[in-house]
């Protein structure tokens, strides 16, 4: 329960997730979840506690994900972005802080989160760390194809990290489709909660059947239900990126949606 003095804030951030353990704090690793509350602390000069709209792996990458903290009331909040910034390793950038209504949590009040998914067609120099490059000829109309059928059903356990849920495997899917962008193809997907390593489990699945290692029988399977050993290796986590995020009352204007 929130005590006199004490507000709560939300921040929009992004981060590259190549230097990081994933979101979470664990035990000496090196998160970002630790690097803020580690920059919060020292700037606030108090113990501050980091909420974030969601859990992202080892080397999973956020354009636009959202976190919550409490600390003392009538900060400064642009002020307090700014020496954030100077304070915060440079693959975390904060975008904007702004004070929220005491029982907005970044998490549990979160209605969809969206994240994108790059198969880099073409050999490139620059930008290598946050795209797949997957050359072998591969049939894009069956990409389509994949990403259409998620409508049909909400349950994905036969993409969920084996173990790593503890209750319901149901998903709503409110948007998913492949994106060529001639050297890229493109993989958007939104949806009101995902499952551990569940998005880069449907990539990998979705690359075996463009690949026809997989039939369509196969791949309708996995959509009533099963284990992870029977869908495909997961896609590497660099060419996951968090894409956005919505609340019901949304704490910066919707800009923390993602752009589809």
């Amino acid at each position: 329960m929130q005590t006199s003095g004490i507000s709560t804030y939300a921040m929009r951030l992004a981060y590259h997730g190549a230097p990081y353990s994933g979101w979470q704090i664990q035990p000496n690793q090196k998160t970002v979840q630790g690097e803020l509350e580690v920059a919060l602390s020292s700037l606030l000069r108090q113990p501050i506690i980091v909420v974030g709209a969601g859990r992202t792996d080892t080397g999973v990458h956020a354009a636009n994900y959202v976190a919550h903290f409490e600390g003392p009331e009538g900060l400064d909040t642009v002020d307090l972005a700014y020496r954030l910034n100077r304070f915060l390793p440079p693959r975390i950038a904060v975008f904007e802080i702004q004070g929220v209504a005491a029982d907005f949590h970044a998490r549990f009040a979160a209605t969809s989160r969206s994240y994108r998914y790059v198969l880099q067609r073409e050999k490139l120099v620059f930008d290598t760390d946050t795209a797949w490059y997957y050359q072998r000829p591969m049939d894009l109309d069956r990409l389509h194809q994949a990403a259409s059928s998620l409508f049909t059903t909400e349950e994905f356990s036969a993409f969920a990290r084996l173990g790593s849920h503890t209750g319901t495997t149901l998903c709503t899917m409110q948007h998913a489709r492949w994106i060529d962008q001639g050297e890229a193809w493109v993989f958007e997907v939104r949806a009101n909660r995902f499952l551990r390593n569940m998005v880069r489990s449907l990539v990998g699945t979705m690359v075996e059947y463009a690949l026809d290692k997989r039939s369509w029988a196969s791949w309708e399977s996995l959509l009533q239900g099963g284990e992870r050993p029977d869908s495909g290796d997961s896609a590497p986590a660099h060419g996951l990126t968090f894409a956005g995020v919505t609340y019901p009352n949304s704490p910066f204007d919707e800009r923390e949606n993602a752009p589809f």
